[in-house]
């Protein structure tokens, strides 16, 4: 199992934003020096009061950092954007990392900004599996002709391509059986977030069932959870509990929990951090995670472990325990 971290770049409106670079940069050279194989950058637009840094700001912004880490979009929201310009982002940010880039994708849920770019939400699977399948051929051959519902090309190329033969991974964020089935056909891998952990474990076993279903072999799949380690699971939750109850009363405000099936985001922290988060001590977070290796067999575990609110030391101290203490234990 390979293991990441989710920079985040939301933030609580009342956070100065001076300094937020630097602190971008110091988390993810704290993640590369204590063992994380890769970092991640999300995105998400128009956020109300909360503060969004812009996910291709940010991925720019690290790349210099990150040494031997991967970097991740996860998750590009795909149907907002041109194919076209996410193809030329992904191949330079390739390029520029030395072949060290992989490209998630998701279909969003928020119906502003949907509304904001312009788009129907109903077209937004289609726009993402025509998107998917341009960038996968822009990024292989010389010259693309495509006509499709949503995006028409002639005769159209990017240059440079990425670093990465044939092509750096395409992994596809979903949330509920049709979308999970529709990665395993379209992506390289699947990456799931939020969900309990019964609803996880069906999810692996749907993708990899899509996958046979329809003759595609390999695939790799991951999870994103939300994880907070400390000293003592007293110091962990009393650290964390405030913020993280807050993001997922945020998540259920922005419609999250819609967009699950089977699923309710306010429920109580007893259940929430047994079903979803990796809260506790060193020897806690760890016995959570060989749940997941032993029931799931999952390829990737990114965490995030800050929040708006959460405070940077016990964010950095976390990020610390984690690699000096957790992941030693899977390798």
């Amino acid at each position: 199992m390979e293991f990441g971290l989710l920079l985040v770049s939301q933030y609580d409106e009342s956070r100065p934003m001076q300094g937020i670079g630097d602190e971008l940069i110091a988390q993810t050279e704290l993640a590369r020096d204590v063992g994380f194989d890769s970092v991640t950058v999300g995105e998400h637009h128009v956020t109300n009061s909360d503060q969004y840094l812009l996910n291709e700001a940010v991925v720019a912004h690290v790349a210099e950092h990150i040494g031997a880490m991967d970097l991740w979009t996860t998750l590009c929201l795909l149907p907002y954007h041109n194919p076209v310009r996410i193809a030329e982002f992904g191949a330079t940010i390739d390029i520029l990392t030395g072949g060290q880039f992989r490209l998630g994708v998701g279909l969003g849920y928020r119906e502003k900004e949907y509304d904001v770019f312009g788009v129907s939400k109903a077209d937004g699977p289609g726009r993402l599996i025509e998107g998917v399948e341009i960038i996968k051929r822009l990024w292989t051959e010389d010259s693309v002709t495509y006509h499709g519902k949503h995006f028409t090309l002639e005769e159209t190329s990017i240059r440079p391509q990425p670093l990465q033969d044939p092509r750096p991974p395409i992994w596809i964020g979903a949330s509920n059986e049709s979308s999970v089935r529709r990665s395993g056909r379209i992506g390289d891998g699947f990456i799931g977030a939020h969900v309990p952990f019964g609803l996880a474990k069906r999810q692996v076993a749907d993708f990899y069932d899509e996958r046979q279903t329809k003759g595609i072999d390999g695939g790799d799949v991951g999870f994103i959870r939300e994880a907070f380690v400390a000293e003592t699971t007293e110091q962990a939750e009393q650290a964390v509990r405030d913020p993280l109850m807050g993001k997922y009363e945020s998540y259920s405000n922005w419609g999250q929990d819609d967009a699950i099936e089977d699923d309710d985001f306010g429920s109580p922290w007893d259940k929430l951090r047994h079903e979803r988060f990796l809260v506790g001590s060193p020897d806690d977070v760890i016995a959570d995670i060989e749940r997941y290796r032993d029931e799931m067999d999952l390829d990737y575990l990114v965490i995030r472990t800050q929040f708006p609110g959460s405070d940077f030391e016990d964010v950095h101290e976390s990020v610390r325990l984690f690699g000096e203490e957790v992941i030693p234990a899977f390798q």
